[in-house]
């Protein structure tokens, strides 16, 4: 697979990480109706994901292919960095709790 395609799976990674905790909250009616024609409010967040997603994806790869340039991702090795990735991001930069 080549650098596309791994970057692919990075992204699809960190997408299922980050969209993964949030689907029991949209089932569960967290983004209702909205009053006013155009794009629901939850488009917005969505589409801030998903650029999310690819930066880190670039990222993501950037690093690898800094570290190893003649390496092959395949597809699912990509996805499972990717969803690493997103979950040391939300280590790093979590807000430390509150007693």
């Amino acid at each position: 697979m080549g650098d596309v395609g791994a970057f692919l799976g990075i992204a699809l990674g960190v997408l299922i990480a980050v969209v993964f905790p949030v689907l029991k909250g949209f089932v569960q009616g967290q983004f209702g109706a909205i009053a006013a024609p155009g794009l629901p409010p939850w488009a917005k967040k969505y589409a801030g994901l998903f650029a999310f997603c690819l930066v880190s994806a670039l990222i993501v790869l950037a690093v690898f292919k800094a570290a190893k340039p003649d390496a092959e991702i395949s597809f699912w090795v990509a996805l499972v960095m990717g969803f690493g990735y997103e979950s040391i991001v939300e280590k790093v930069f979590a807000k430390p709790l509150t007693a």
